[in-house]
This record gives structure tokens, sequence and C-alpha cells, in this order.
């Protein structure tokens, strides 16, 4: 599931706006912390491959 969220995702405030929208959705379940963790992860991740596409670094 986090994947699918945060693969276009290019920054933190579009990531805590995808946080914040799912947190209201599951944070009543018991393994909502888990779910952010994986959520936030992927997300950072998403965005740093899009940093790195936009940049590309020079050999």
């Amino acid at each position: 599931m986090p994947d699918k969220l945060t693969k276009n995702c290019t920054s933190e405030e579009q990531l805590e706006k995808i946080r914040k929208g799912q947190e209201h959705k599951f944070r009543w379940r018991d393994d909502w912390p888990t779910m952010e963790k994986a959520l936030m992860a992927a997300g950072h991740a998403a965005i740093a491959a899009h940093k790195e596409k936009k940049a590309p670094t020079q050999d």
C-alpha cells in the first residue's frame, strides 16, 4: 500500500499530506504505527529517487 500512495511523492509537504490523510482513515487500527513507519519510509525513498532523477550525478 505505501508504495502506491507515495510513488509520485516529490516533497516533504506532499508526504505529510499523504500521512495525515492515511492517519484519518487508519489511526484507530492497532497496527497504525507500523503502517505509518512503512508509509514514511516509502515516501522518503520516493522523494530521494525524485531528487536523484532531477539532479543526476556527474561522472
